[in-house]
């Protein structure tokens, strides 16, 4: 992000005075190494409303004194490289004070954006769940009500759990022959729904949705014309069901369910650690909760500039026939953590782990031998995908705790370990650790992911 001289200015003290000084100063990152350092060197911070420098800093010196300070409280320097957050809801003066110093120091000052989560449901999102939900009805309407899942230690009726999906699609129960649905049958018989997300994300809002060359993800279809045929269907649907009709009255529903999203999502600034730690930053942040996906369904979605989810409920809804007592099984702190975290995160992991050459992957594949049963049982059964998981569940252990909650971090890592057989995490962690706390200035998380599994040493599996 550019920053302007008006909000970060260097400022060289008339009184400072150096010998073999070598500099570089650009926007966000000032390095020098020196000998007979004497004297006090100045950044100025001025105050802006919702964004924080994350200090990034290391200092070394084998003559003399250097110290860091911010508004003239001292840094603490306990790791090689330290890092530290100010908001600016205040001016920050940051001084490097050196007494007779020889040696260097480099500082990367990151202005960052306080960045939220936005929850918003998708129209189109949910003319897609509603599609599949028809296609699918029989499967539903099906379900024994003698059948029964265990969630939490409770007995729950598996057809309870889809509730509120029912009593919807039997809203559109007429038109489950409709000549527009069998054509989307015939894309999801190729491709899972989801699959189509992004898609029709980045599409206007049906039934007033149109598809051009530069329409993006149509790389989903076999052709422009395929994909016009998509959209086509799903406007002509729009139409005959009066889906429009069905959004209003359902209103007061799609308020409480963006209502139990928007009160039970992490309050932690983790989004700006998470940016700072993998060096990526993401404009956007988005949820996409759902009344027409399935209970516990979710699908990874954005692009460039966006990092979101979509999903359906957690738990069984509640009171559904009472719009003013209704719970829609969405508020749920802990599953939204993992959407927030764990599934935000593998937008930065899997492109790092895609980075590593395919002779390191291939080098290490006998590392899946031992935990290759436990992996396909999660749904990873190929040892790249079991890398992007190490990863990111390794990503969840450190957020957690450079957020300050060091409990949860130890919870993750014993859970992964023990009960989920990613027994690489460990060592994993460590290396990741040591890289953020000592090579973060000299190599990128790509090189270290690339470098770590590379490295990566059997676990003897108790």
């Amino acid at each position: 992000m550019k920053k302007s001289l008006l909000f970060v200015i260097a400022i060289f003290s008339s009184c400072t005075s150096y010998k073999n000084l070598k500099a570089t100063h650009a926007e966000d990152l000032w390095k020098a190494s020196f000998e007979d350092f004497t004297g006090k060197e100045t950044l100025d911070f001025k105050a802006r409303e919702k964004k924080v420098v994350y200090l990034s800093s290391k200092l070394e010196h084998s003559k003399g004194a250097l110290s860091l300070k911010s508004n003239h409280s001292e840094i603490s320097d306990a790791h090689v490289v330290n890092h530290n957050k100010f908001v600016l809801d205040k001016d920050y003066k940051l001084d490097i004070i050196g007494k007779k110093a020889t040696g260097s120091f480099a500082l990367k000052y990151d202005t960052c954006e306080v960045k939220g989560i936005q929850v918003a449901y998708n129209s189109n999102i949910e003319l897609l769940a509603l599609s599949n939900f028809l296609i699918n009805y029989d499967d539903f309407e099906s379900i024994p009500d003698s059948q029964v899942f265990n969630i939490d230690g409770k007995e729950v009726k598996v057809k309870s759990l889809y509730a509120l999906n029912l009593q919807i699609v039997n809203e559109f129960k007429p038109y489950l022959k409709s000549k527009s649905l069998d054509i989307i049958k015939t894309y999801f018989d190729k491709e899972f729904y989801l699959h189509y997300s992004n898609f029709v994300l980045n599409l206007d809002r049906f039934p007033d949705a149109k598809v051009t060359s530069e329409t993006k993800f149509l790389n989903q279809f076999a052709s422009l014309e395929d994909a016009r045929k998509f959209t086509t269907a799903f406007n002509d649907f729009y139409n005959e069901i009066h889906f429009e009709k069905f959004l209003e009255a359902y209103q007061p529903y799609y308020e409480k369910m963006v209502s139990e999203v928007s009160q039970s999502i992490p309050k932690e600034n983790f989004i700006t650690e998470m940016e700072h730690f993998f060096g990526k930053k993401v404009a956007n942040y988005n949820l996409h909760p759902s009344l027409t996906m399935p209970f516990s369904t979710g699908f990874a979605v954005g692009g460039e500039d966006s990092i979101g989810n979509v999903f359906g409920s957690f738990s069984k809804p509640e009171n559904i026939d009472d719009v003013f007592n209704l719970d829609l099984g969405f508020s749920n702190s802990k599953a939204l953590r993992t959407i927030c975290i764990h599934e935000f995160g593998h937008s930065f992991v899997n492109p790092a782990v895609d980075k590593v050459g395919e002779n390191i992957i291939q080098s290490t594949e006998s590392l899946f031998e031992p935990i290759k049963n436990k992996m396909s049982e999660q749904g990873y059964n190929q040892w790249k995908i079991c890398l992007y998981e190490h990863f990111d569940r390794a990503n969840e252990v450190i957020i957690a705790k450079l957020i300050g909650d060091n409990e949860k971090a130890e919870k993750l890592l014993a859970d992964n370990v023990k009960n989920r057989a990613f027994i690489y995490l460990p060592q994993i962690i460590e290396r990741l650790e040591f890289w953020y706390y000592n090579d973060y200035f000299t190599k990128t998380y790509e090189q270290k992911v690339s470098e770590i599994i590379s490295e990566l040493k059997p676990v003897e599996i108790k």
